[in-house]
């Protein structure tokens, strides 16, 4: 008797298990499901999916759809190539790309049929995005053989118009595991826009006059001077030009090294330290929920020279070029920045708490950037568009050429584009970024005139 019951009781414990098990599997199919079908390593049912949605980019111009159960990229090679890191090849190689983050709305999943529903009941979704291609086509080709990013959004509405990164390949010419191996095809994963930052240069300039506008009284009146060296505690500090008696808004203008030096070492690394992490500086910054790669100022072992350099965008400096375009866009709005956006059906606007500067400070760095291209630059880099910007130079190590930059935005709000370039190993940003800045800008303004992005 005793063994019947014990035989039947662990029949009990065995059905009680059997049920409950099929109610855990079907909580979890209900509430998991859709994740499982898109998981990274289930990637190809969505990718054969016969129902996936397709994308666009402002224009209306198709970017990729799916025809006859597979998915077709646009015919333009160059455009291929050029929004690769935006839409990505449908694989998982590039997870920033609209094709892995929105795999979801784009694929879409029925819980009862699954991928390849009959129409009717299929619930992919088409995504428009902000950008021009072909304003993209035209500034990836700018970039030639170099490797490196461009960025420009409307500072208003925060619809991203160009976002290019380099290198790149063509979607229907994936390269294959030898030639990965070329140093031309290094990174060419990653979206150098959103993934990567680079040592800034003389655009970090930018940041050390912000900090002191806030905490140096006098900084405006005041009178540096520069000998081209300057020796700190031993080690020295440089400028490419002896620019002698100078002040502040012809500091920037001219990029003197020297000046600024003296401002960071005059506010010493905690208040440094501090006013950069008010910008922005070491904490997560984000672009549609994405985080992006963190912009970084660390001077806690900095000599006192080594702080100087910190000051003009060397040391241990790092910016990431979205997060470059929010700072523009930011003294553009009076110091707050709109949140850029590449999908139109993700909200923008400016976040609650995001202030990065003063509203005076913004103001008096929005006229200096100003000064510098009509007195340093001139006007005729962008085609007589008045434009705020400055260059960099970012020195990154012996024997290696500097990547060259160029940061700003339109000074008229009536075209409302800030942009960030890099050019890796370019060389002078003047030389290097500043042509491709200047061909899209010229461009976006053609856009503008013509209402295509209303």
């Amino acid at each position: 008797m005793k063994i019947v019951k014990l035989r039947s009781l662990m029949l009990y414990i065995i059905i009680f298990a059997f049920f409950t098990g099929i109610a855990f599997f079907i909580y979890e199919f209900v509430t998991q499901a859709q994740s499982w079908a898109f998981s990274p390593v289930n990637r190809h049912l969505a990718e054969n999916s016969i129902v996936g949605g397709k994308i666009t980019d402002v224009n209306g111009l198709v970017l990729v759809e799916n025809v006859n159960g597979k998915r077709a990229y646009n015919e333009d090679e160059d455009i291929r190539k050029a929004v690769l890191h935006t839409v990505g090849d449908g694989s998982v190689l590039i997870p920033t790309s609209i094709q892995s983050r929105y795999s979801k709305e784009i694929f879409g999943y029925n819980p009862v049929t699954g991928f390849g529903a009959p129409k009717i009941f299929n619930m992919n979704k088409n995504i428009k995005l902000t950008i021009d291609s072909r304003v993209c086509s035209e500034v990836s080709k700018s970039f030639k053989d170099y490797k490196g990013a461009a960025l420009a959004y409307n500072y208003i509405t925060g619809d991203v118009l160009c976002m290019v990164s380099l290198p790149t390949y063509d979607v229907y010419k994936r390269p294959s595991a030898q030639e990965l191996q070329d140093e031309r095809y290094n990174g060419v994963y990653i979206n150098r826009a959103i993934s990567s930052s680079f040592t800034p240069g003389s655009i970090f300039k930018i940041f050390t006059t912000a900090a002191g506008l806030d905490l140096i009284p006098d900084i405006e009146s005041r009178t540096f001077d520069c000998n081209k060296i300057k020796i700190v505690d031993g080690e020295k500090v440089t400028c490419m030009s002896s620019h002698g008696h100078i002040n502040l808004k012809n500091a920037m203008a001219k990029s003197c090294d020297i000046v600024f030096s003296d401002i960071g070492i005059e506010l010493g690394k905690e208040k440094m330290k501090s006013k950069m992490e008010e910008f922005g500086f070491n904490r997560p910054q984000y672009f549609e929920g994405m985080e992006i790669a963190q912009s970084e100022y660390d001077v806690k072992d900095a000599s006192q020279a080594d702080l100087g350099w910190s000051a003009i965008g060397q040391y241990h400096d790092k910016v990431n070029p979205m997060y470059m375009l929010k700072v523009m866009g930011a003294i553009a709005n009076a110091g707050v920045p709109v949140e850029p956006r590449i999908t139109k059906h993700i909200s923008s606007g400016a976040l609650p708490n995001t202030r990065l500067m003063r509203p005076s400070t913004a103001e008096k760095l929005k006229e200096m950037m100003r000064y510098t291209v009509k007195n340093h630059y001139g006007d005729s880099l962008f085609g007589g568009i008045p434009m705020c910007a400055k260059t960099g130079t970012a020195e990154v190590g012996e024997g290696k050429v500097p990547h060259g930059w160029i940061v700003g935005f339109s000074y008229d709000k009536t075209f409302p584009i800030a942009f960030s370039v890099i050019v890796e190993n370019g060389d002078f940003g003047i030389k290097s970024a500043g042509p491709i800045a200047s061909s899209m800008i010229k461009d976006l303004y053609s856009g503008f005139k013509s209402n295509k992005y209303a």
